[in-house]
């Protein structure tokens, strides 16, 4: 063999070891049920059989003079080089029209029509043993290019143009990762071609096809940041994208989210290795309904289906049907290490942009809390209408602080005596002319959603210490207002030189604030709010651990945090007027409260006779519509007074 042979060799053994590297790592990834993994395969075997062509044709030329066997299998190998690589060019047209989402838009003649040319260059190969229109070998056995592959090449550098332009067109529908790696695919591969076209004894097109599509690999094929691990399905992140994707090329898709909605009950009764198992069944189940690439698990409690029309080709009643065999199957028991388990789901089904028309409003759905009382129901439609309602709270939320719309009522509390005023709690109202008042448990989880909450916080504490600064509280005999406490506040890093700030700019005493962290907040992270507690007390402010009773951590969070006050929920008080279980369930909560040296505050006080029954129990403080509802400022100055 001569050094140009081995030359040769070498370029194409290199694109024969990328395209089988690529090959198996794309099978053993399991990256093969998209119709865009398999346009790539296929165009990596294209590469690889014309690897092995090309290496068969540098090695019967080099011997063909010497066995005519061997310049007989040099047509046979040269003729499929040619059929099999008219192939590569509308392959990857067809591959980037499916990456951007792009044939889906068009009718099926109009993609019968864009494969003609391909069919006009494999009828110019398959007669070119005949008509030689293509290229030939002269007399001396010398191969010799013809008009007709200048054709070839022209058809191909079409579908690339037009590739390209698809490209272009789409480009903000694309993931910025995929945008450069296609448009890197493209050049690569131009280089070779280009290059190869004009030096014939560099044979650098098919290797330079072969690098691109690992390079493909890596990038547009890779899903390992898109999947979730536990299930195998695509995870919170991919759904964003994939939505954000069809809405950018204004696709109607169908979207049935359904919430498992006593999956926190499970985790804490069987601990997370159950719910683990969970999920991978409920998976497992949806998987023979739609195909994988269709589902995306979004958090531990809830998953998703996405259905288009070019993923799944059925109408509206079959969407539904999906949501109705989901609902059926939760109707009967999951069996889990041989335990059965009993889900409760709820199933919201709508079409995007037709019902839900952002991303935003898509992911309050998703992640929203669900109407009370549908429970093992299928929401559709009219049902969603609390997403209009979220939209429309979002907004008023977005413009309450400029336009004035927030304002901080004030509910009493008082001494064990009921007559005494101890002081009040702040309480965040919001007032829109069109939705009339709003209460914090609608608009407050908005507002963490949508990052308001830090701006509305700082307003409540400014408003309570502007109050206090005014002298009004303490000529009421008021010891301390109470204000709530985000625990989105208390992971700022800045957060307790933010707090002291503000009620340092006042000029108030610090032991005039008393902070309120609720029960189920305080549990979620002891350390870090141990830390934040410790540092506010020492500058003086109080604390009271708010809500107790409604969390499932209670005598953690009395002995990790250092509270000035413990205030029991309302419903450990009406619970114990019910039943001989639910007083003693209050008087022991009492008992042990007291014992641990930390005042008590009971919410709730309705009745005179729930006056006298905390009395009885030593309690020290009450709060409730006995004494006042909340109310404004003004309304707690004139409430003072004529008390």
């Amino acid at each position: 063999m001569t050094y140009d042979t081995l030359f040769h060799l070498a370029f194409y053994m290199a694109a024969l070891l990328v395209s089988l590297t690529t090959l198996i790592f794309t099978k053993l990834q399991k990256r093969t049920d998209l119709l865009q993994n398999k346009l790539f395969i296929f165009m990596n075997l294209v590469v690889l059989v014309n690897a092995i062509t090309c290496m068969c044709t540098e090695i019967f030329e080099a011997y063909m003079y010497s066995f005519y066997v061997f310049y007989r299998c040099l047509l046979v190998s040269q003729f499929v080089y040619f059929i099999v690589h008219q192939a590569l060019a509308p392959s990857l047209f067809n591959y980037v029209m499916t990456v951007t989402d792009s044939f889906s838009e068009k009718s099926k003649l109009l993609r019968t029509l864009c494969m003609i040319p391909f069919l006009v260059s494999e009828v110019f190969v398959i007669t070119n043993p005949v008509s030689h229109f293509v290229y030939y070998y002269g007399d001396d056995m010398s191969f010799n290019r013809n008009w007709a592959e200048i054709v070839l090449y022209i058809i191909a550098l079409t579908y690339m143009i037009v590739a390209t332009a698809n490209l272009m067109l789409s480009w903000n529908a694309l993931r910025k990762r995929d945008r450069y790696a296609l448009l890197y695919f493209f050049s690569v591969t131009l280089f070779g071609v280009v290059m190869q076209f004009i030096y014939v004894g560099v044979k650098s097109e098919l290797f330079c096809e072969a690098l691109a599509l690992m390079g493909l690999m890596l990038t547009v094929e890779n899903e390992d940041g898109r999947l979730d691990a536990e299930t195998g399905v695509y995870n919170r992140n991919a759904l964003k994208m994939d939505v954000a994707h069809f809405l950018a090329k204004k696709r109607i898709i169908n979207v049935i989210c359904f919430k498992i909605t006593n999956m926190d009950a499970i985790s804490r009764i069987t601990g997370l290795s159950y719910t683990d198992q969970i999920l991978n069944l409920v998976s497992e189940y949806v998987k023979t309904l739609v195909p994988r690439y269709c589902i995306y698990h979004t958090d531990p409690s809830t998953m998703v289906i996405l259905l288009s029309y070019d993923r799944f080709q059925k109408g509206k009643k079959d969407v539904l049907g999906i949501a109705k065999r989901v609902y059926n199957r939760f109707q009967s028991e999951w069996e889990v290490h041989g335990v059965p388990i009993k889900l409760s789901p709820v199933i919201m089904a709508a079409e995007v942009p037709t019902h839900i028309q952002t991303i935003d409003s898509l992911m309050y759905m998703i992640d929203g809390p669900v109407p009370k009382d549908v429970d093992n129901t299928i929401l559709t439609q009219d049902d969603l209408a609390f997403l209009m309602r979220r939209s429309q709270v979002e907004e008023v939320v977005s413009k309450g602080l400029s336009e004035g719309k927030f304002e901080v009522y004030y509910q009493p509390t008082y001494c064990t005596d009921g007559v005494t005023l101890h002081g009040a709690e702040a309480l965040i109202r919001l007032h829109d002319g069109n939705l009339g008042e709003l209460f914090p448990d609608e608009f407050i989880p908005i507002a963490e959603q949508t990052g308001y909450i830090d701006a509305i916080d700082d307003f409540v504490l400014s408003q309570v210490c502007a109050f206090i600064k005014s002298g009004e509280p303490e000529k009421m005999g008021m010891e301390c207002i109470n204000v709530n406490l985000s625990v989105l506040q208390c992971m700022r890093d800045d957060f307790v030189q933010h707090i002291i700030g503000i009620v340092e700019e006042y000029g108030i005493p610090k032991s005039f604030i008393n902070f309120e962290i609720t029960e189920s907040v305080s549990a979620s992270d002891y350390d870090l709010l141990s830390d934040v507690v410790r540092k506010m007390k020492e500058q003086g402010f109080q604390f009271s651990m708010d809500d107790y009773g409604t969390g499932y951590s209670n005598m953690h969070s009395l002995f990790s945090l250092d509270f000035d006050i413990v205030k029991i929920d309302k419903s450990i008080l009406w619970d114990s007027e019910k039943s001989e279980r639910g007083q003693i369930i209050l008087e022991n909560c009492v008992h042990m409260i007291k014992q641990m040296k930390r005042k008590i505050l009971v919410e709730g006080v309705e009745t005179k006779a729930h006056v006298e029954k905390l009395q009885n129990l030593g309690v020290d403080f009450y709060q409730g519509y006995f004494f006042s509802k909340p109310i404004n400022k003004n309304q707690l100055l004139e409430y003072c007074k004529a008390g």
